[in-house]
């Protein structure tokens, strides 16, 4: 018993570390792509934009990782369907936080902060006197400091908003999972 947990965690481990190197290759080559073409404010909007989808997605890890299912199964015996997806969610709770917290949050920080140099660069380039060494601390200090306070303020909200959050994104996420009568998740492979 105890080796098949080690290797369900060996091969969770291992399934992340694809998911997020693929990931981060992605939206890596897409911020880059598009910060080449654009001035150093609209690079500035894309990189707030990176930042807040961060710390959306760790509000949602919050919520589904602090939430009680109660709730939502007392909704499920009243045939409410958004429920049924919410604790299919709610079991997998510990997997959706790492997804949305850890996985794409992370990617988000480590991308904001790459896509900060960038910056840095284009305005020192536009300024060459400006020094490139003060602006890469002065961007990479703001990127740092709004990821920071904006997780900081999304936990408290998570914790005390969790089951509306739990509440929407099942709702949206209802149409992309496939749930039978009892709420349990049904593989589409299983379905083949």
């Amino acid at each position: 018993m105890k080796n098949k947990k080690s290797k369900k965690i060996r091969y969770w481990a291992l399934k992340i570390f694809i998911i997020t190197l693929i990931l981060t290759a992605v939206i890596s080559v897409v911020t880059e792509s598009l910060m080449d073409n654009l001035s150093a404010i609209a690079a500035a909007f894309i990189i707030l934009f990176i930042v807040l989808l961060g710390i959306a997605f760790d509000i949602i890890g919050i919520a589904f990782a602090s939430c009680d299912p109660a709730p939502f199964i007392s909704m499920a015996s009243k045939k409410i369907k958004k429920a049924k997806s919410a604790i299919v969610l709610l079991r997998n709770a510990g997997v959706v936080s790492n997804i949305c917290g850890d996985v794409v949050g992370d990617i988000c920080g480590i991308v904001s902060g790459a896509a900060g140099v960038a910056i840095a660069l284009k305005v020192t380039i536009m300024d060459p006197g400006s020094g490139e060494m003060v602006w890469t601390i002065v961007i990479s200090s703001i990127i740092a400091s709004l990821t920071v306070a904006g997780k900081a303020a999304g936990k408290s909200i998570a914790l005390k908003k969790n089951k509306e959050i739990v509440s929407f994104v099942s709702y949206v996420l209802m149409f992309f999972i496939r749930v039978d009568r009892k709420g349990a998740h049904n593989d589409r492979q299983k379905a083949t």
